[in-house]
């Protein structure tokens, strides 16, 4: 013979229960600690921003930071939580089209290997035109 039994929950429980789970899964690495101001809606990357000229980011996703060290080089540090190895890792950018210039002859490159501007671990990531570095605003994008 099988007998169940039922158990009533209060209100208050079951809120302290919600309450848990989220708070584990923040703990548990679900939330990303960037400290730019807007986030960037990208669900399937790890990483991702639009950087604008001066290093500053209109929004992003998974940057610890991101520093302007001299014209055309931008150096791009991950949040833990993302699981990034930049050695290992495949960036993909693309620049921003100013309005009112051509966008011939303008370029974006990325580095995973260190490099003397930029610390080990961090992406160092270059603009510039065929007169040599400028600053020039682009979109990161880490998958």
């Amino acid at each position: 013979m099988n007998t169940m039994r039922s158990i009533k929950l209060s209100k208050p429980v079951v809120a302290c229960g919600a309450l848990a789970v989220v708070a584990a899964a923040v703990m548990g690495g679900v939330a990303v600690a960037d400290d730019s101001a807007i986030k960037t809606k990208a669900p399937h990357a790890q990483a991702a921003a639009f950087v604008n000229t001066d290093g500053t980011r209109l929004h992003s996703k998974g940057i610890k930071s991101l520093t302007h060290p001299q014209t055309g080089v931008y150096c791009v540090a991950f949040d833990a939580d993302t699981g990034i190895v930049v050695n290992r890792s495949t960036p993909v950018a693309t620049l921003h089209a100013i309005p009112g210039t051509s966008p011939w002859g303008w370029t974006v490159y990325a580095t995973t290997t260190p490099t003397s501007l930029c610390g080990d671990g961090e992406l160092t990531m270059y603009t510039g035109s065929n007169s040599g570095p400028v600053d020039h605003p682009f979109y990161l994008v880490m998958t």
